[in-house]
């Protein structure tokens, strides 16, 4: 009873870890939309991402150190993310996450007179661990509020003992309405950091039906996904999203500065391949292109303009592949009656 609670969980409940995969419809006896809704995705419980950047040229602009370059040979990201249930009450549902992921840069042919930074981040990894809140609470049958809350440490050398600098934290707010069997739209709030720094954001979401092939998965302004439907067992989806993140470095990296941060974000419109493989076990491979907005080091809790190194670096084809089980048919089928 307890997994059929978490699966029907699942189908209810947006990805709002900024990327809206599982999209939520109203209920309804139509036909035609009980088609639509039994060929949506099933929701991700365990997933696993490997992302490769290859070779980039970098430009580094300092007022304290001066003028700088090298390339970036590489920059290889990967992530596990896991969901788990806490609440799951009819009008009120409580979901958790752990998520882990690690980040390196491999840099070469450094260049600049006080550019020594790029030798001492090259190869260094920078971690993130956080832990996940989802929150759903009905007002009525058709309206009803989303929460989410995100919160970790992120840095090259994670350390419990000393959490201010490399603590981070997302939240958002957003109030949802079924516009239709087929449509959705919801307006809300949010602080993070999907560029980069710090940031307070409106959000917009709209998930739209438009055939038993395409569907519109929007969370504005972080991403717009479009996806074709070939069956239930295979999925082609056009991602535009931004993407960033900020780590404190705790072993010294600029000279004369004893705190820095990174921080990085990018837009990344690319085309996603999803396969099942067998039942709950999938695979998804990606093809895009990184298009930076903001790469630089900073001291922590400053903005942008205060920059330590600003680095202007070019953009650069991303690849990706990703692991991932989902509710089984068996399970999601028998749990959930089709809407």
């Amino acid at each position: 009873m307890y997994l059929v609670w978490l699966c029907l969980f699942l189908i209810v409940l947006p990805n709002i870890s900024f990327s809206q995969s599982d999209p939520i419809i109203a209920k309804s006896d139509d036909k035609l939309v009980k088609i639509f809704r039994r060929k949506e995705p099933r929701p991700k419980i365990l997933e696993f991402d490997y992302t490769y950047l290859p070779d980039v040229h970098v430009d580094g602009t300092s007022e304290t150190l001066g003028n700088s370059s090298a390339d970036i040979k590489s920059n290889i990201r990967a992530s596990l993310k896991v969901k788990i249930p806490f609440i799951l009450k009819p009008n009120f549902k409580l979901l958790g996450g752990y998520n882990f992921s690690t980040e390196i840069f491999t840099f070469r042919d450094a260049q600049g007179m006080h550019a020594s930074y790029y030798n001492d981040l090259n190869g260094r990894s920078l971690t993130s661990t956080s832990v996940s809140m989802f929150m759903k609470k009905n007002f009525t049958k058709d309206k009803f509020l989303y929460g989410f809350l995100n919160a970790g440490l992120h840095s090259d050398k994670i350390a419990f003992s000393e959490t201010t600098d490399q603590f981070k934290s997302n939240i958002a707010f957003i109030y949802v309405k079924n516009t239709s069997p087929i449509s959705q739209m919801g307006y809300g709030g949010g602080f993070g950091y999907i560029f980069g720094g710090p940031i307070i954001f409106p959000i917009m979401i709209i998930n739209r039906t438009f055939s038993e092939h395409w569907n519109l998965e929007a969370l504005l302004p972080q991403a717009i996904n479009f996806r074709y439907t070939f069956s239930d067992e295979m999925y082609l989806i056009f991602i535009n999203e931004i993407n960033g993140g900020s780590y404190f470095l705790r072993n010294p990296t600029v000279e004369g500065f004893d705190r820095v941060t990174l921080q990085r974000s990018a837009f990344i419109p690319r085309l996603r391949f999803e396969r099942e493989i067998y039942d709950f076990i999938w695979f998804g491979l990606d093809f895009g292109y990184n298009v930076p907005i903001n790469l630089y080091l900073g001291e922590p809790r400053k903005s942008k303009s205060d920059a330590v190194v600003m680095f202007d670096n070019s953009p650069s084809f991303i690849f990706n592949f990703s692991f991932f089980l989902v509710v089984p048919k068996k399970i999601l089928y028998k749990a959930s009656k089709p809407r």
